[in-house]
């Protein structure tokens, strides 16, 4: 009577929260009445499979049946698992009747020392969250940000210029690029449709409209640039939107996008940004199609990209999650 677990590899790293044991167990004549294999930690359950199948290389060495059945896979959970400390894995298997067997193969893991249940969405990964999820739940649109990218305030400064320029951050949200831009000298106004966020403007004391998402209450040419950093995304009818925005700010507009250009990288890994199908995106822009879109307003448009994308394509080349475009007159 044998049983061996293949994977985990004694002491590898594992996410408690979900990982996969592979491996056989042969019990000889008992085989029969074996209704499942267990994984347990101590005194709780991890994980069980009453899917057994024949493994060739198993029935080979121990001179089985070719349709023998003594291999077993299973997802195992461990909700309580300390990260970063060792789990001290058990395999059992329950007979019909209901008892078990006593421990047939031990092996051990390490837990990686991070617990996902504290990242964003991470109350999916509890087992208490039941509830079916919703469209409005997963793809929801987040909160404005505090804090904006280090890299956009980098490409602000650069495609700005050097202080003073009047500059009207159209869709600023909670100001996250204006408190730097002002302190390095720029004339920095905001415009934000979102009620919420303006008091949030006039709490921190940042320079502001509320606007309806239509119109500018500004005089035509009354900044040298406008921004809208994840703006067009949003919008029913951006041409109208730009053609407003370029009355007030008619000679540069710098613009940032989700990367739709991504999909066709990703289908390699079958993914998909999850900023992508946020439920209030209208819009999905390419280099070629934002280009197209703000050279009806700005002859002259320069394209890049910003944040690189956690992926990589399969042949390891980057991949960047937006598109960021200096447009002037």
């Amino acid at each position: 009577m044998s049983a061996h677990f293949d994977e985990p590899i004694r002491d590898q790293p594992v996410d408690p929260l979900c990982f996969v044991v592979r491996g056989w167990l042969w019990q000889g004549v008992e085989q029969p009445d074996l209704l499942a294999a267990e994984l347990w930690c101590g005194d709780i359950l991890l994980g069980e499979t009453s899917a057994f199948y024949a493994r060739p290389d198993v029935n080979a060495a121990l001179s089985l049946s070719p349709s023998a059945r003594a291999g077993f896979e299973l997802v195992a959970h461990h909700p309580t698992a300390t990260p970063g400390r060792p789990l001290y894995l058990v395999l059992r298997a329950r007979r019909r009747d209901g008892t078990r067997t006593a421990p047939l193969a031990h092996t051990s893991a390490t837990t990686i020392a991070r617990d996902y249940r504290s990242n964003h969405f991470g109350i999916l990964l509890d087992q208490r969250t039941t509830a079916i999820q919703r469209r409005a739940n997963i793809f929801a649109e987040g909160p404005s940000l505090a804090e904006g990218s280090g890299e956009v305030a980098h490409l602000l400064r650069r495609y700005l210029g050097p202080p003073p320029r009047r500059v009207l951050d159209v869709g600023c949200g909670l100001g996250s690029y204006g408190r730097g831009l002002l302190v390095d000298g720029y004339e920095w106004m905001g415009a934000e449709v979102d009620a919420a966020d303006c008091a949030e403007l006039a709490r921190l004391g940042l320079p502001h409209r509320h606007v309806d998402g239509r119109t500018l209450p500004f005089a035509d040419a009354s900044f040298d640039a406008a921004l809208c950093l994840e703006v067009l995304e949003h919008l029913d009818d951006p041409v109208s939107f730009l053609r407003e925005v370029h009355r007030v700010a008619p000679r540069q507009l710098l613009v940032s996008v989700p990367n739709c250009e991504l999909l066709g990288y990703l289908w390699d890994h079958r993914s998909t940004p999850w900023h992508m199908l946020e439920a209030d995106h209208k819009n999905y822009y390419t280099r070629w199609s934002l280009g197209a879109l703000l050279r009806q307003l700005y002859p002259h448009v320069e394209l890049r990209f910003h944040t690189p994308f956690p992926l990589r394509t399969v042949e390891g080349t980057p991949l960047h999650y937006h598109i960021f475009a200096a447009a002037t007159a």
